[in-house]
């Protein structure tokens, strides 16, 4: 394998995981956004409480901040392993 190839697995392990990071972070953030403006109906209140709610949305970015985080850390390692055994 050329030497230069596992750094750009690592490059894109730590971008990843670094996109992960910030997917995570945005969701908690746009959660508590969302829960201290919305509306105080009935169906609102309720959501607000038990913070059950609807709105998949909510835990897209989340999800995808996981998987983001899995598949980076998958590459860290890859191209670790690589570095380490290349010549």
């Amino acid at each position: 394998m050329l030497q230069g190839s596992y750094q750009v697995i690592l490059g894109m392990g730590g971008f990843f995981v670094l996109l992960g990071i910030i997917f995570i972070f945005g969701n908690k953030r746009e959660k508590k956004r969302y829960y201290n403006s919305i509306l105080l109906t009935r169906r609102d209140i309720k959501e607000t409480i038990t913070h059950e709610h609807e709105r998949f949305w909510l835990h897209a970015w989340q999800i995808g901040g996981r998987i983001s985080l899995i598949v980076g850390i998958v590459l860290l390692i890859i191209g670790g392993i690589l570095g380490l055994s290349a010549p």
